[in-house]
């Protein structure tokens, strides 16, 4: 047998051996064609044994072929091709066709493209090249498929793909070149990604493999990319083809366009769920969007406000109905981009719908109200004139009106066509709702009113010192007189003012009225000293400390006459901050006072890390005082007790009878206030009730 030898050196060994390992066919040939080296793949292919074949072993494989016994399985004609490229050392591709004993079933044949590149090999003479083999069987005997069938797949509609297992197109049908805009040329050889139009992620091509590799078909819709890059979508089919050794050797797609099919359903889809003139939701995706919130987020609140619009039918009559329409456009525009974080919607005529998620508090719902009337009332631009437009609102609430989209819309009907005749222009399908709402709304405004046109005043009610009789101290309290006169209760608009947001300002203004006040009072000789409530906002302003320090200098009150009082539930908040904004008051000389301790959580594991002054007892215990039960009477003394043993000092407050002073000054109360000792009084009348308090008198009862 007439075997090729090269020398090689031991670099080009190792390179050998790894050569050996590659899954490609690969060959090392001689100037004149004859076989020096084939790698296990190509031993494989050229000697028809499936290497899944355990029964032969490497050895057989790697000794059926040597030497000119490759030219001997080509036809003599072939033979002299391969030659004659091997022997222009140039890089060159032939299609040449291989024969083989297959015992028992005799003479077969492949057909192999063969790739030739020259191969360098250092400190040698020797010029072999290197050949890379692709089994071209499938392929070909396709192109000979009876003419019948190959007519048949030439000329379906179906666009039709052929790939080898490597995934490189070998075949596509003109139905593929008429529909894609790729020519042959451009396609073959080239992987099938030339389509991707980069709309589907990794697992959609992941579970595409898993089939495949699985030996079964993968079908699907693609969306993919013609040559001028427009999109379009197939569906398709892909179809695992195995060779005479039941490896996969091929793949089949077989695909046809239904863009327009799909763009016809997509285009039926939208004119069911959406309005054609504005393109809002219409009825039925409203109550989709309401489905969904009800699914997926259950008793969560939603609030639906159904908006009408005033007088449309009078612009249509006037302007026309081309006018209208317009309109109806700008409406849907102004309330879409005024309103993105909301579901907005119309349900038809002139009438629109908003659905809006976490509104929890009719107030929040009537704020939503005023804004979408504010949205409504600015001019609109016209092609024919400006109009001025006005809106009515109906408004329900989930869960609270209704659990069904149906019901919820018919009641929110109902509302709107009641608030056409109420001032605010909204209305809550409950009446006592929008009657309560509309108050608050009032409330709110004239609240800010209030605050432009100041309204707002102080107040004092003095403390007095049990042990002396003496006013030492007063605790201020903010009130607020109409401008007609009116007394407006602080249990009425502080809870308001808290949930506008307006607490801390308002509160920085009460504090720094309050110092100097204090600051004034002792100038003239009047050593009092100041308490101020502490809202629980406030005490979360991250710049507390900062705010009083400012009072405190500008207005030149010694911090040891300032006292801040909170309540339980305001520090118990977030105990940690409390407790660090706390001490750093304290630091500052500012004394902290809890206020209606009893009421709250009373932790006593709290108590001893707040850095507390005084307690204030609440008004609910006192009041008890003088009853049979003697619970509170225990509690009254248990808090007094508990203060001192704490080194704390203890303030009774809503002193109203002289039964209720009697028996603090017998627990050992340090400090008493209330109606019976002084109600809340102005400046003028707190410096003259301390200049003339009797601590005598007050020590008699009197």
């Amino acid at each position: 047998m007439n075997v090729q030898k090269l020398s090689l050196g031991t670099t080009q060994s190792a390179q050998i051996t790894a050569l050996d390992n590659l899954t490609i066919p690969s060959l090392i040939l001689s100037r004149n064609g004859l076989l020096c080296y084939g790698n296990k793949a190509a031993r494989q292919l050229l000697s028809g044994v499936s290497i899944s074949d355990t029964a032969i072993s490497n050895t057989v494989i790697s000794n059926t072929l040597t030497g000119q016994e490759l030219l001997q399985r080509l036809s003599p004609q072939q033979g002299k091709e391969l030659q004659a490229a091997c022997s222009l050392f140039t890089e060159q591709q032939l299609s040449l066709t291989f024969f083989y004993n297959d015992e028992p079933y005799g003479e077969k044949q492949r057909s192999i493209q063969l790739s030739l590149s020259p191969l360098i090999i250092e400190n040698s003479d020797e010029k072999p090249l290197l050949a890379t083999l692709k089994d071209t069987t499938q392929y070909n005997a396709a192109q000979h498929l009876p003419d019948h069938l190959y007519q048949a797949i030439q000329q379906t509609e179906d666009m039709v793909m052929v790939t080898d297992n490597q995934g490189c197109i070998e075949y596509v049908n003109p139905a593929f070149i008429h529909q894609t805009g790729y020519s042959e040329a451009d396609v073959l050889g080239q992987n099938p990604r030339v389509l991707s139009s980069d709309e589907h992620d990794d697992a959609f091509y992941s579970e595409m493999w898993a089939t495949l590799n699985a030996g079964d078909s993968y079908r699907n819709v693609f969306i993919n990319c013609r040559r001028d890059g427009s999109r379009f979508h197939e569906e398709k089919t892909i179809t695992p083809v195995c060779d005479e050794f039941g490896q996969v050797s091929h793949f089949v797609a077989t695909g046809r366009d239904i863009t327009d099919l799909i763009n016809s359903e997509q285009h039926l889809n939208y004119l069911r769920r959406f309005d054609s003139l504005t393109g809002l939701p219409n009825r039925q995706r409203l109550s989709e969007h309401f489905e969904l919130h009800v699914t997926q987020r259950r008793k969560t609140s939603l609030a639906l406000f159904l908006i009408d619009l005033d007088r449309l039918s009078r612009i249509n009559d006037s302007l026309g109905r081309l006018a209208g329409d317009e309109l109806l456009r700008m409406t849907a525009s102004r309330l879409r981009k005024a309103l993105p974080s909301y579901v907005v919607g119309r349900l038809g005529s002139d009438a629109f719908m908003v659905l809006a998620e976490e509104i929890q508090t009719p107030e929040q719902a009537a704020h939503l109200a005023q804004k979408i009337q504010q949205i409504m009332a600015l001019p609109f631009e016209l092609t024919q004139a400006e109009l001025f437009m006005s809106a009515s609102l109906g408004i329900t609430l989930y869960p609270y009106d209704g659990d069904q989209f149906d019901e919820l819309v018919n009641k929110a009907d109902s509302a709107m066509h009641r608030s056409k005749d109420n001032d605010q222009g909204f209305g809550f399908f409950t009446e006592d709702l929008t009657l309560q709402t509309q108050n608050r709304v009032r409330l709110e405004n004239q609240l800010r009113q209030a605050l432009l046109h100041k309204e707002f005043h102080l107040v004092f009610q003095p403390k007095v010192n049990l042990a002396n009789g003496k006013i030492e101290s007063a605790e201020v309290l903010l009130r607020w007189v109409r401008s007609n006169g009116k007394n407006i209760s602080p249990a009425e608009f502080i809870p308001v003012l808290e949930e506008m947001g307006l607490i801390t300002s308002v509160g920085e203004w009460v504090l720094m009225r309050a110092c100097c006040y204090a600051s004034q009072w002792l100038k003239k000789g009047h050593r009092i000293s100041i308490s101020v409530n502490l809202s629980a906002r406030q005490l979360k302003q991250p710049n507390l400390l900062t705010i009083v320090q400012r009072c405190l200098d500008s207005s030149g009150l010694p911090a040891e006459l300032l006292e801040l009082e909170l309540t339980e539930t305001s520090m118990l908040e977030n105990v940690e901050h409390s407790i660090a904004q706390l001490t750093r008051l304290r630091e500052k000389g500012v004394r902290i006072a809890i206020d209606d301790f009893g009421t709250g959580y009373s932790s006593l594991a709290y108590l001893k890390k707040l850095p507390t002054d005084t307690l204030k007892i609440d008004r609910a215990f006192i009041q008890e005082l003088e009853g049979q039960d003697q619970t509170d009477l225990n509690i009254v003394h248990t808090i007094i007790q508990l203060a001192h043993n704490l080194k704390l000092s203890v303030v009774a407050e809503g002193i109203e009878t002289q039964r209720q002073l009697d028996i603090i000054k017998q627990l050992g109360c340090n400090e008493a206030q209330g109606f019976l000792l002084a109600k809340p009084m102005n400046e003028i009348e707190l410096l003259n009730t301390k200049k003339h308090f009797e601590p005598k008198l007050f020590a008699l009862g009197q």
